[in-house]
């Protein structure tokens, strides 16, 4: 068997400190990617300069500035492209505060025995699992509130804490999945329209529509160097992009009618509850997003200037 050819692409806006920290564990990798691709969306601090100074000590860095915020979505999309002019086996993706341990691609590629999707296993920088991805996300039923009915962190610290083979899930964040070729080449790239919020999710769904298996690796391991805190996004620019894609979800993927219009009944229950607490500006926000949710339309109105 050949060794498998392996490209990784990190998106990054304006966290050069961390970048660093991701780019250094990347580059000290058992199992080495052949080319690693830096997406910078158009960040106004040093990554530039870094980049540059990293670039002169290790060839197989590149480094793509977009011109403009992307966001996530936006960003990886730029890179899977970039990746498409390079042959490979695999893509393995994350952002500026994933921090891989030396081993990770390693054990995602000795697991990667077929064709599919492979997720770490992430940790906070307290050692507490941080893996949220769900193993369970159900659109069959419209009295969930929240479709994650179980999560690889529910599965990790309630049954298996012990567990050492991968597992199926049904979605990965874009915070260390390896992903084979024949995934990418079967349900393209990742859905720039998003911007943040569910592009992750919209790639997982359309990959298992199309019979490809997502799994957990619990072996492979990598760090977050920020605590995922979303608490108060609904109350900034975010609120819009969160509301807006989890509606697209719904309408898309919902596995009969009432899941799909279950955005309507969402999106009246959120309002009533930002009427009650006078907050008009959030109004606006629920209201918009319903709007612009079928088409994932005005992200540019929306993202942070």
């Amino acid at each position: 068997m050949n060794t498998p050819i392996v490209i990784c692409i990190i998106v990054t806006y304006n966290r050069v400190s961390l970048l660093e920290k991701v780019l250094d564990g990347v580059l000290t990798q058992t199992f080495p990617a052949s080319k690693i691709i830096i997406i910078d969306n158009n960040s106004s601090d040093d990554t530039q300069i870094i980049i540059k100074q990293k670039k002169s000590e290790f060839k197989q860095i590149e480094y793509y500035n977009t011109g403009e915020n992307l966001g996530g979505a936006g960003g990886f999309n730029y890179g899977f492209r970039i990746a498409e002019k390079h042959y490979y086996d695999f893509i393995w993706i994350m952002d500026d505060d994933l921090l891989p341990e030396k081993t990770c691609l390693e054990h995602l590629i000795l697991s990667a025995d077929h064709d599919g999707i492979y997720q770490p296993l992430r940790f906070n920088l307290d050692g507490s699992c941080a893996e949220l991805s769900p193993v369970v996300y159900d659109l069959s039923n419209p009295f969930y509130m929240n479709p994650k009915r179980l999560t690889v962190l529910n599965y990790y610290n309630n049954r298996h804490k012990d567990v050492h083979s991968a597992f199926k899930i049904h979605g990965v964040p874009f915070e260390g999945p390896l992903i084979s070729k024949k995934v990418i080449d079967c349900i393209g790239f990742p859905n720039p329209d998003f911007f943040i919020f569910y592009d992750d999710l919209d790639f997982s769904l359309r990959a298992r529509k199309k019979g490809y298996t997502i799994e957990c690796v619990p072996i492979a391991r990598a760090t977050r160097l920020l605590y995922n805190n979303q608490a108060n996004d609904l109350d900034s620019w975010k609120g819009y992009f969160m509301l807006r894609n989890l509606f697209y979800i719904h309408y898309t993927y919902g596995e009969n009618f009432f899941v799909r219009i279950k955005p309507y009944f969402l999106a009246a229950g959120y309002f009533m509850l930002s009427l009650l607490k006078l907050n008009f500006k959030q109004c606006k926000t629920i209201f918009l997003a319903l709007m612009d949710s079928y088409d994932l339309r005005n992200s540019n109105l929306h993202k942070p200037q």
